[in-house]
């Protein structure tokens, strides 16, 4: 399988920054080790489909939230549409189960990876810095850890989770990924910011 180049590399050599009181709270990363495909139900198919791939994701598609993210130790569910799902993983085999369960004439399974970037955020002010560009309410009373949404950020459609306390995800498409984390960093110099190491994807 050929390796994903970053779409970030030039971004991530240039380093952090301190904030204005020369603390450095915030930290941003790029996630690299997974693999994404949508899983989409043809018209009037979806109960079929979910049938047979129920067992194989361990998880019942047709009861996942549209608002938050299911999934088993193997992958992470998004439901980005009414029958229509984000499947991430670490392990690209789940994809290839996946695909070979998929009945005929039920549905679609096409891959993602290469279209997005993943980008984490994260520390004290990671809520703040995000509301600056995101017309979503972040409150943490209102969007709960496991909770995720499709919205936009800079000019681009993101879908972002709430993977912590004080931790972001953001899958951007690739094509905006410079741009999007060039915002990202400028929204972060008041606070001070940290470019961690390469983040391994944690199901």
């Amino acid at each position: 399988m050929l390796e994903r180049a970053s779409a970030l590399a030039r971004e991530l050599a240039a380093g952090g920054r301190d904030g204005r009181d020369g603390r450095r709270v915030l930290t941003l990363a790029e996630v690299r080790g997974w693999h994404l495909a949508q899983l989409a139900a043809f018209p009037g198919q979806a109960t079929a489909l979910a049938a047979a791939l129920d067992p194989v994701i361990g998880e019942g598609l047709l009861a996942t939230s549209a608002s938050r993210r299911a999934g088993q130790a193997s992958c992470i569910l998004y439901r980005v549409a009414p029958d229509a799902w984000w499947v991430v993983t670490r392990e690209a085999q789940v994809l290839d189960r996946i695909a070979a369960s998929l009945p005929s004439g039920s549905g679609a399974l096409t891959p993602l990876s290469h279209a997005r970037t993943l980008i984490a955020v994260e520390g004290p002010a990671a809520r703040t810095v995000l509301a600056c560009g995101i017309a979503l309410d972040l409150h943490p009373d209102v969007f709960r850890v496991g909770d995720f949404a499709q919205t936009g950020l800079h000019h681009a459609g993101i879908l972002i989770e709430r993977c912590g306390a004080e931790c972001y995800r953001l899958y951007v498409l690739r094509t905006f990924a410079a741009s999007t984390w060039q915002w990202l960093v400028d929204a972060a110099l008041p606070f001070g910011y940290e470019l961690a190491p390469e983040r391994v994807l944690s199901v």
